[in-house]
């Protein structure tokens, strides 16, 4: 005679002597194992650590998982394209515009002169770089919703695209002399700001939908 069986002759004895009403506990359920007693609720049992009845192994899911989805099994090389579109973007920004290391250190020795503003040529090129790097962001963005890919990306790319679009904008107005860098940079601040209440308020209503 197993152990298993000993444990259910055991139990039908007591609830031969035992009358239910008076015996609340004999009401638990049983391992089919080792007869064993276990609360509601338990996945395995106390005693031999056998999985309870209807109790299915569920996978583990990360804290990641469980805040922004399952991950893909494969992994995402258009981060590598758009790392790779920043740096054809650098390099056309330095191949056209070769006086720009120049032009920095000169900004850099008139800083300690109290001349805080760079030349209009080096501003010129910093809203470029940002506007380029927008334009990418949109690319990226594109080819994702196209390879339909979790839509999150996409919008994060898209909302960032014209983060950088306003910023290359404010940039030169600057530039100008339209505003002075304290506006600019506030400007920039807000415009972010703006963006992630936007992004928040889409994940939100789509996650509710």
């Amino acid at each position: 005679m197993n152990l298993g069986l000993n444990f259910s002759l055991v139990i039908s004895v007591r609830k031969f002597i035992c009358n239910l009403d008076d015996c609340p506990e004999d009401n638990m359920p049983y391992c089919k194992n080792c007869g064993a007693e276990y609360s509601e609720g338990a996945r395995f049992c106390p005693k031999c650590g056998a999985p309870v009845a209807g109790y299915e192994r569920e996978e583990w899911k990360g804290p990641r998982d469980e805040c922004f989805g399952e991950r893909r099994g494969k992994r995402d090389y258009l981060g590598l394209v758009s790392f790779g579109i920043f740096l054809l973007i650098v390099g056309y920004i330095f191949f056209t515009n070769p006086w720009i290391p120049s032009d920095f250190f000169i900004w850099i020795e008139n800083l300690g002169k109290g001349v805080f503003k760079p030349s209009i040529g080096l501003i010129n090129v910093f809203a470029l770089f940002l506007a380029l790097i927008g334009v990418s962001n949109f690319i990226i963005a594109g080819i994702r919703v196209a390879l339909r890919q979790p839509w999150r990306r996409p919008l994060s790319g898209t909302l960032t695209g014209v983060g950088l679009l306003l910023f290359a904008y404010f940039v030169n107005l600057y530039g100008q002399d339209l505003l002075t860098w304290q506006v600019a940079l506030v400007l920039g601040i807000v415009v972010i700001g703006v963006l992630v209440i936007v992004y928040g308020v889409i994940v939100s209503y789509i996650k509710r939908r």
